[in-house]
């Protein structure tokens, strides 16, 4: 199990955290924990690009473990909410797995704090709030994170009052993780497997409308793999790839034996003008016959 840790010790604490995580999850699970730990926010980032190839399993962040003193509640939202959203572009394997992330919350928060349902749409399912946040329930999320379902009971998230809409559909998704997930299905498309598993993260971790753009930007060739293999892609897909192809292919060709037929009635007609003539239309005077 490796771990990347950007936690603080508490005033109360009784040694280093992240030696007591470390021990506690040895002693209860019987694996041992390798680490690193950092010591703010962009070197989350920075660690995790770095180290793609090491893949990390777990991430745990301690909110305040970079505070501003002084600072507002609102400002402190919107910076936690910016932050986390940049770590989670950034943290997925190589395989377009997403790495969970443990969030030790600040202990004003609890799971009512409207931030709640906006991290839980950045794929954030592993939170813990006041009395919850115990050495022991850190390392249960270590050995064994929430997934989506999990959390959304959990946290009670009413999908109706989290969905994202926008008048303009290409910023739902900012340009950096659109072109991670379009290079991840780029370089998997000949893998099914892993094309399946990669849309079925997505379909986890976005919302209807991102998905739909995501759709939209895919691949042909993928597109049509995901059809015939992913269920999830299955039912957010709204038309089918593989029958709009054939349509346009068989649909040229019919189109080019009208145009023939209409030639060949054309050569047969009487005013038709015939290989070997002139080109001039003969005319015979119209003559009426007596009574």
């Amino acid at each position: 199990m490796r771990v990347l840790f950007a936690v603080s010790n508490s005033e109360d604490s009784k040694g280093d955290i992240v030696d007591v995580i470390c021990n506690e999850y040895q002693k209860e699970y019987k694996k041992i924990i390798s680490y690193k730990r950092v010591f703010y926010y962009d070197a989350i980032i920075n660690e995790i690009r770095q180290s793609r190839d090491n893949k990390y399993d777990r991430i745990i962040i301690s909110e305040d473990f970079e505070k501003v003193l002084n600072d507002t509640y609102e400002n402190e939202d919107f910076n936690l909410y910016k932050r986390i959203d940049e770590i989670t572009d950034e943290a997925y394997k190589d395989d377009g797995t997403g790495i969970p992330i443990i969030l030790l919350c600040s202990d004003r928060r609890s799971k009512r704090d409207s931030i709640v349902s906006k991290l839980f749409v950045l794929g954030v399912y592993n939170m813990l709030f006041g009395r919850e946040r115990t050495i022991q329930n850190v390392c249960a999320l270590i050995e064994k994170p929430r997934n989506k379902r999990m959390a959304k009971v959990l946290y009670n998230i009413d999908p109706t009052a989290v969905k994202y809409t926008s008048s303009n559909n290409e910023n739902i998704i900012s340009d950096k993780e659109l072109l991670s997930i379009l290079k991840f299905f780029n370089i998997n498309k000949d893998k099914v497997e892993k094309c399946v598993r990669g849309f079925a993260k997505i379909s986890r971790e976005y919302t209807d409308e991102q998905i739909q753009l995501i759709i939209k930007k895919l691949p042909l060739d993928v597109r049509i793999i995901l059809e015939d293999n992913s269920k999830e892609y299955q039912k957010y897909s709204k038309v089918s790839v593989k029958r709009h192809r054939w349509h346009s292919r068989t649909s040229r060709p019919a189109a080019r034996t009208r145009r023939s037929a209409v030639r060949r009635n054309a050569s047969h007609s009487p005013g038709s003008v015939r290989a070997g003539h002139s080109g001039r239309r003969s005319h015979r005077p119209c003559t009426r016959r007596g009574r």
